[in-house]
C-alpha cells in the first residue's frame, strides 16, 4: 500500500500546473492562493513555489509554517494534498538557474520583490477516484 500510495501521490505532483496553498493568518484561519511551482525537480518531500515578498502567504508562513498543498486531476478525479512546513529559501539553496526555470507565466508576474518558498512535506493524502491513502513521512513540528 505504502509504495501504491508513494506512487499515486508522486504522479499527481509531477503533473499538476497549479497548487493550492493554505497557511494559517493571525485569527487562526486558513488563507489559500493558487500557486505555481517552480520547475526546479519537485519530490513528494519538497516542493518549491515563486511569489512575492509582499504576499499574506509570505507572512503567514513567518509566523507558523505548518501549511498544506493540494493538487486535483480533473481527468482522473483524483486529489493530493500534502501538509507540512513552508520557510523562505535563500538563493544559496537553489540552483544557480533557477530564474532559467521560472515559467513564462511565473516571468510575466515581474515581482518587485520575489521569494522563493520551500515546502517540506510531513503527511501525504492522495485521493484516487474515490479511495483515500494517507502515509506520515515525519513527525508533526511544533511550531
Amino acid at each position: 500500500m505504502q509504495h501504491t500510495t508513494q506512487a499515486d501521490a508522486n504522479h499527481l505532483l509531477q503533473a499538476a500546473t497549479v497548487f493550492t496553498v493554505a497557511t494559517v493568518d493571525t485569527s487562526g484561519f486558513p488563507t489559500t492562493v493558487a500557486l505555481s511551482a517552480l520547475k526546479t525537480p519537485r519530490s513528494l518531500t519538497e516542493v518549491f513555489f515563486y511569489t512575492s515578498r509582499q504576499t499574506a502567504t509570505v507572512q503567514n508562513s513567518r509566523r507558523h509554517h505548518r501549511a498544506t498543498i493540494f493538487c486535483y486531476d480533473q481527468t482522473t478525479y483524483a486529489s493530493l494534498m500534502l501538509k507540512g512546513t513552508l520557510t523562505e529559501v535563500g538563493e544559496p539553496q537553489l540552483p544557480a538557474n533557477w530564474r532559467q526555470q521560472l515559467t513564462p507565466f511565473q516571468h510575466h508576474l515581474a515581482y518587485k520583490e520575489p521569494i522563493i518558498l520551500r515546502f517540506q512535506t510531513l503527511a501525504i493524502k492522495v485521493r484516487p477516484m474515490m479511495t483515500i491513502d494517507h502515509l506520515e513521512l515525519r513527525p508533526h513540528p511544533t511550531n
